[in-house]
């Protein structure tokens, strides 16, 4: 009987790491192979650890502080020492992007704002618009949240881009979502008003419903951007329950090769109660990396890690500029990418809004409404359990993940959310950091320049 032996693909000649095509176990024979031509084997070598399909397998002996080579450049720099073999991911590799943003640029100048004056200023940007205090109150409280917990790429960056959307028409700033209940399910029409406000009436509405009936789904449709999902999962689990949110958005997301757009990087969310104002809060946008975090490396000119994303031609590229004109990448690819197709089914196609391609984008079409779809189920843990077995339960799983012996120097396991909710508080105690600019932004929409040093 033949030796069974795994297989590598070795993206450059140059590269120290190869990348696994399948599941190896430790003592594992794996021949890497080259990425061009006829894939003929380089070399063999043990696997001295279980690798998972997709991660990476050293080559050489490296040291720590060493760079690790792949697709011919530097995509960080090892935190522990490695032998041939070895798994290299993130238990022992500082990615280059973190590596060059701390050793080449410092931080920005910030001034602190503290939460209800931001959440202040948002709504009188808003009202220089025209919106009116319900829609205005959603929007900002989510923006406000964005910057307390840490997730900027949802904040301030986003009010001068929607209040010319709001102004030119193609975002009702002044309507209100339209609610139509039939059982425990929720048919909610957008009318095309502000994402912020749709999502929010909805998010309260799938929880008062549930309440009443155990669990409930809101299927959102006529919508706009919504900013990030485990903010609307958080203010449905509020209501002593777990929820799951996604949304549909702008196209950005293909498959490996694509040559055109087709899904946006549908987010999905679940959020769960743990007390003392702390949540399990999962949120991720199923891309390798968001669209806008894609945005800001290429207006400060920085390239991106290798494997996020495609140019327009279909090959990979760290350049930003042509990622944003490409192809962003599934989480997990082949199979992400069919985690995202059925997600389109869930939130697009089921709720009779826009899917795929059908979404209306935001820079191609400024002057149009997206269109986007949201999904939103809320499960009462009272009826469920009773409140108090589901939150004893709920607080055992978070501290069996915390509890969980790791290798020494890898890095220690937290539940989704911890970072989030610890920085939530730390915020609203000493103040919301915001850069000078997004600070001078701020003032000028809301009609504070010139005043109170703003």
């Amino acid at each position: 009987m033949s030796e069974s032996v795994a297989s590598a693909i070795l993206l450059s000649p140059d590269d120290s790491v190869a990348t696994m095509i399948q599941h190896v176990a430790v003592g594992s024979l794996v021949a890497v192979r080259q990425a061009e031509g006829p894939r003929e084997e380089i070399t063999r070598i043990g696997a001295k650890a279980e690798i998972p399909f997709g991660h990476k397998i050293a080559l050489r002996a490296l040291a720590i502080g060493d760079p690790v080579i792949r697709y011919g450049a530097r995509i960080g720099r090892l935190t522990a020492p490695v032998t041939v073999g070895d798994h290299v991911h993130v238990h022992n590799l500082t990615s280059e992007f973190s590596v060059r943003q701390t050793a080449t640029r410092a931080p920005p100048p910030q001034r602190t704002i503290n939460a209800a004056d931001l959440k202040d200023r948002v709504v009188r940007a808003l009202a220089t618009a025209g919106v009116p205090g319900n829609a205005a109150g959603n929007f900002a409280e989510h923006m406000v949240e964005a910057h307390l917990r840490g997730v900027e790429t949802h904040g301030l960056r986003r009010l001068k881009p929607y209040l010319a959307r709001i102004r030119s028409g193609a975002v009702d700033g002044a309507a209100e979502p339209h609610v139509e209940q039939v059982g425990s399910l929720l048919r909610v029409d957008g009318r095309n008003a502000i994402g912020h406000h749709v999502a929010g009436v909805a998010a309260d509405a799938v929880a008062t419903a549930a309440d009443g009936l155990g669990t409930a789904v809101a299927l959102v449709r006529n919508s706009n951007h919504f900013g990030f999902a485990g903010y609307y999962a958080t203010r449905i689990a509020r209501h002593d329950m777990v929820a799951v949110v996604t949304s549909i958005g702008q196209v950005c997301l293909g498959p490996d090769g694509a040559l055109r757009l087709l899904l946006s990087n549908d987010p999905i969310a679940l959020a769960a109660p743990l007390g003392n104002s702390a949540f399990f809060e999962f949120d991720m946008a199923t891309s390798k990396t968001s669209r806008a975090n894609i945005a800001i490396a290429a207006e400060r000119g920085e390239p991106i890690s290798p494997g996020l994303a495609l140019d327009a031609s279909g090959f990979p590229t760290t350049d930003a500029a042509e990622a944003l004109a490409g192809v962003l990448l599934a989480a997990g690819d082949a199979r992400g990418f069919a985690f995202v197709a059925a997600l389109e089914v869930l939130t697009g196609v089921v709720t009779g809004g826009a899917y795929a391609d059908l979404v209306a984008s935001k820079e191609a079409a400024p002057n149009t409404p997206e269109g986007c779809a949201h999904f939103m189920l809320a499960i009462s843990l009272d009826r469920a359990l009773g409140s108090s077995a589901a939150q004893r339960r709920l607080v055992d799983f978070v501290e069996r993940l915390s509890r969980l012996p790791v290798l020494e120097g890898a890095m220690l396991p937290r539940y989704p959310g911890k970072r989030r909710w610890e920085l939530r508080a730390e915020r609203l105690r000493d103040g919301v950091p915001l850069s000078l600019e997004d600070f001078g932004l701020l003032a000028t929409l809301s009609g504070d320049a010139g005043r109170d040093g703003a």
